[in-house]
């Protein structure tokens, strides 16, 4: 069976895909730091699948912590075939003189640090044609208003999507996926009118699912791509 290996798994759009991946028969790698007891919960929930199932905690920010938590997983039954970097922070709206430097490192960390440090501990224990998904978002190509730090940190991993995969050619792919505007929650009220979407919607898990999917399952000759999943909102000025 294939395998993922899936950061921030725990709860959100991680757990969603970690879902759908066993859903499909793939073996899951559960990353998480804090959401121990979500973790469990997911891997109790996962079996079902009959699929095999694995958890392990580390704090992305620490790269020694990364290194250890991916080589323990991996002893288990090896190192997964792809690599999702799903773990990211979506600070609240700050203007420019609110911005602290406690939040702009920590944004930095999570969603730029962190994917590195993953990706380094992926590559060096994938002796094969592996796979790094890169969850990024349209924040990244896209300038928010009060929003510098996210806007920088995602336009930074696709940067660094670029560069990874021009290092890794020709052994491992590595592709970013860009969420739009996402609805996962009933209960959440969008920042964004639904009417301002040209596809007349909110994005969903599985909008995202289905384009990271096709990254971890496309040839291998595809790679440094970015891929937009926002119902065209991308479109509008």
């Amino acid at each position: 069976m294939p395998s993922v290996l899936i950061t921030g798994a725990a709860r959100r759009l991680g757990r969603a895909l970690a879902e759908r991946f066993a859903r499909r028969g793939w073996d899951v790698f559960i990353h998480y730091w804090r959401s121990s007891a979500e973790a469990q919960q997911l891997m109790e929930e996962l079996r079902r699948y009959g699929v095999r199932i694995v958890s392990l905690q580390a704090d992305l920010r620490r790269p020694e912590q990364v290194r250890q938590a991916f080589s323990a997983a991996c002893e288990l039954w090896g190192p997964p075939d792809v690599l999702v970097n799903n773990a990211g922070v979506f600070p609240p709206p700050h203007t420019l003189s609110e911005l602290s430097p406690i939040l702009w490192e920590e944004t930095l960390q999570v969603n730029l640090s962190a994917c590195l440090y993953a990706s380094q501990a992926f590559a060096s224990l994938q002796p094969g044609q592996g796979r790094i998904i890169n969850i990024a978002s349209l924040g990244g190509v896209r300038t928010w208003r009060h929003r510098t730090a996210y806007n920088v940190s995602k336009a930074a991993l696709l940067q660094l999507t670029h560069n990874l995969a021009l290092e890794l050619a020709p052994r491992i792919t590595v592709n970013a996926v860009c969420p739009g505007v996402l609805l996962l929650d009933p209960q959440e009220s969008p920042p964004v009118a639904v009417e301002r979407i040209p596809a007349g919607r909110y994005g969903t898990a599985d909008d995202v699912f289905e384009a990271v999917y096709f990254f971890a399952t496309a040839t291998p000759y595809i790679t440094g791509q970015w891929l937009l999943v926002d119902g065209g909102f991308h479109l509008l000025r």
